[in-house]
């Protein structure tokens, strides 16, 4: 049970010290406090702050994963926990959070490693034990979905369509706004693709159901917010593309009028074909559009 006492002492603490002094390291104690007590937009807030005077602060760093983490945005997790190891090195607290984000993430297979080597030196944690639970659900409902999800691919008409040979992306057939997520969606290497708007709200998607589009989304638009943030103090002018790699693949974001095409590509896909098509796709809507 959370000391909320203790924790708002801690708070005050931290923020009569960081007010004294703006470029105290303490941010990383106050982030990490309100994270704690749940207010993680002000954790947010505070941390990103702080790391802007201080980013070589492993520290920091791994309190920015966490709040990252609880924010459900695990790619931007993953990346600074990435960071932070590289400026501190491993710990016990690294490696949990690392398999606590690889479980959210889907990847139960490395989860499991790293777990394996956090029980060895603990086997009677019981959250660790949790971790394991979660892990073996995690999987076996991984293996239920990827077989039903074959069973109606296979048994589909659209799935008989793509399997057809004989079915190309023709230059006669009519370009919508919905044909285009059907055209992507077939590219090699893609595994979702999604429309949303500039507020993060999902709306025509194609995406197998492992995929939480829903919080994707909304932690995709708000690291574009930051970023158009970040620009517009440089004069670069507006965001076209917007993407987020990491080891599993990528996110990418294309700014249209209207709303925001989102696509989770594999990590051997080929970028710049696929942008290709995109842009060849869009500039058909817009004639057809006039």
């Amino acid at each position: 049970m959370i000391d909320t006492v203790a924790i708002d002492e801690r708070i005050s603490k931290c923020e009569a010290i960081l007010e004294e002094n703006p470029h105290s390291q303490i941010f990383a104690a106050l982030a990490e406090a309100l994270r704690k007590k749940g207010e993680l937009d002000a954790a947010f807030r505070v941390c990103l702050q702080g790391l802007r005077l201080h980013p070589d602060y492993g520290a920091g760093r791994l309190v920015m994963a966490r709040i990252s983490h609880d924010r459900k945005m695990y790619d931007w997790a993953e990346k600074e926990l990435t960071e932070a190891i590289r400026l501190d090195g491993r710990s016990r607290a690294t490696d949990l959070l690392e398999t606590e984000i690889l479980i959210e993430q889907g990847f139960y297979s490395k989860a499991a490693a790293r777990l394996g080597e956090l029980r060895s030196a603990d086997p009677d944690n019981e959250y660790l034990k949790s971790l394991a639970d979660k892990i073996r659900e995690g999987q076996i409902s991984k293996k239920a979905k990827l077989a039903g999800a074959d069973a109606l691919l296979k048994s589909s008409p659209k799935a008989k369509k793509a399997d057809d040979p004989d079915r190309k992306d023709r230059e006669d057939e009519p370009v919508t706004y919905e044909s285009i997520l059907d055209r992507v969606s077939r590219f090699p290497g893609v595994e979702a693709v999604f429309y949303t708007n500039y507020d993060g709200l999902v709306g025509e998607a194609i995406a197998p159901d492992s995929f939480d589009l829903k919080t994707i989304s909304a932690s995709l638009t708000e690291a574009c917010r930051f970023v158009r943030s970040g620009i517009g103090t440089i004069e670069m002018g507006d965001w076209k593309e917007f993407m987020i790699e990491n080891s599993s693949g990528t996110w990418a974001l294309i700014a249209l009028p209207d709303r925001i095409l989102g696509i989770r590509c594999r990590p051997d896909v080929n970028l710049g074909s696929l942008k290709l098509k995109v842009n060849r796709l869009y500039d058909s809507l817009r004639k057809v559009e006039r």
